[in-house]
């Protein structure tokens, strides 16, 4: 709530580039206006006003606006008709939804100066509930052609004329009745829904603006924290597990992320997509053995593992074309199923067809745990050379043998053709 601005007037002349001293025409709807201030001093030329809903109380400060042809102040608090003297040119006055008891019903007199107004809106006044307020405006105000969208005809205008002296001594001596003696209410009126009802009068509605703006500032506060909870601080490292309560998963930076387990049963996986150019400096990765662990940028993806793994064998890599980061992380009790199947030597079968040349060279420099994967496969002397042979083993040697012996045959074969030449010379007859 407050006074025209020119910052005000800026924002609704775009469509005449923010010019000023040439601007037409002005709407200033909903903008808390309670006072009309440097109006005429900014925009002397103006010729339409727009300004309902508002809080104007009364009409000043519009003398230099001597251009101006269609005035609207709907919805606002005026209680009077004076102020508009200067206003020369004026053809058409909106003061729908006002505050024009009586006694201010007197004052339409003082638009007689405005011989060019030629319409005239007045519905929602508290002074059209007097039985003769039309007849005594059509007297008023002689210029007037039509008065609340209804065109006044000339026999009415006799009439208003003839009863105008009668009407101005009624008109006076209801203004100076007392008032009727009104019970003063302790509590307030309630509807059916519980919501207090008010009397619409200026001093409820300017109250109902302050509460207005107070919701409304009350909200965007409570937007603007939200917004600010949203943004969540990028971290400098890992807090440590909270020993009680529940523990939840995160992925603060949406990171595209794939847990599940090997193929052979022994490994848990987890291929994470965190950007091809991101610097592996601004990676960080912690193994729990039942939780996993990964800043990258302050982000944090934190993914609950599904059995316990061995934390001091796990690793990570990281490709060096696609740049997406690889967490292998043996479990600490493998599938028994896939035991008898595969060689208990190799402590990574499935990176072996699943992870290119490229990938394995830059293990070393790139792993972010221990530097180097132990093989405890082979410490202790493997008992069971004396057990019955696996058929599936036995079958798989046969088969190398058989290989290996068909690929000597195929290289002596070829040895003997080389050996062997045929002398073509000597049936080739001469040429002529």
């Amino acid at each position: 709530m407050g006074p025209i601005t020119v910052e005000m007037i800026r924002k609704r002349s775009e469509h005449n580039d923010g010019v000023l001293e040439t601007l037409e025409e002005l709407v200033l709807q909903e903008e808390g206006i309670d006072k009309i201030e440097t109006l005429g001093r900014l925009c002397p030329n103006l010729k339409i006003l727009y300004m309902p809903n508002n809080l104007i109380p009364r009409l000043e400060n519009m003398n230099r606006l001597k251009a101006l042809e269609y005035l609207n102040l709907a919805i606002n608090n005026i209680t009077k008709f004076d102020g508009l003297e200067g206003c020369e040119m004026l053809n058409k006055l909106d003061l729908t939804l006002n505050f024009i008891d009586k006694e201010g019903l007197m004052t339409a007199t003082k638009l007689r100066a405005n011989i060019h107004l030629k319409e005239l809106f007045l519905p929602g006044n508290p002074c059209t509930d007097y039985p003769e307020y039309r007849k005594y405006v059509i007297a008023a105000v002689p210029s007037l052609k039509s008065l609340d969208s209804q065109k006044i005809k000339p026999s009415e205008r006799i009439a208003a004329q003839q009863a105008i002296n009668a009407l101005h001594a009624e008109l006076s001596e209801a203004c100076n009745a007392p008032p009727d003696s009104e019970v003063e209410q302790t509590l307030p009126q309630l509807n059916e829904k519980g919501e207090e009802i008010r009397d619409y009068t200026v001093a409820n509605r300017v109250q109902e603006y302050n509460e207005m703006q107070r919701l409304k500032e009350e909200e965007e506060k409570k937007s603007q924290n939200k917004s600010q909870e949203r943004k969540s601080k990028r971290r400098t490292g890992f807090e440590p597990l909270p020993t009680e309560g529940r523990i939840y998963q995160r992925n603060e930076g949406g990171f595209d992320f794939t847990l599940l387990e090997s193929d052979c049963g022994r490994l848990v996986l987890c291929d994470v997509a965190v950007g091809r150019y991101l610097d592996t400096s601004l990676i960080d990765v912690d193994v729990q053995p039942s939780w996993l662990r990964i800043l990258v940028k302050g982000k944090l993806l934190q993914l609950k593992l599904p059995c316990e793994v061995k934390t001091d064998e796990s690793f990570v890599q990281r490709s060096t074309t696609t740049g997406r980061l690889l967490v292998t992380m043996p479990k600490v009790v493998p599938d028994r199923k896939w035991s008898n199947l595969l060689p208990a030597t190799s402590p990574v079968p499935h990176l072996k067809s699943k992870v290119n040349a490229s990938a394995k060279i830059s293990c070393s420099e790139n792993v972010l745990g221990p530097s180097a994967v132990v093989d405890i496969h082979n410490i202790v002397p493997d008992a069971s050379a004396g057990r019955q042979v696996d058929p599936l083993l036995k079958h798989e040697t046969q088969t190398a043998n058989i290989i290996a012996n068909d690929v000597e045959l195929m290289k002596s074969t070829k040895g003997e053709d080389n050996d062997t030449s045929i002398d073509w010379e000597n049936d080739v007859p001469p040429l002529e």
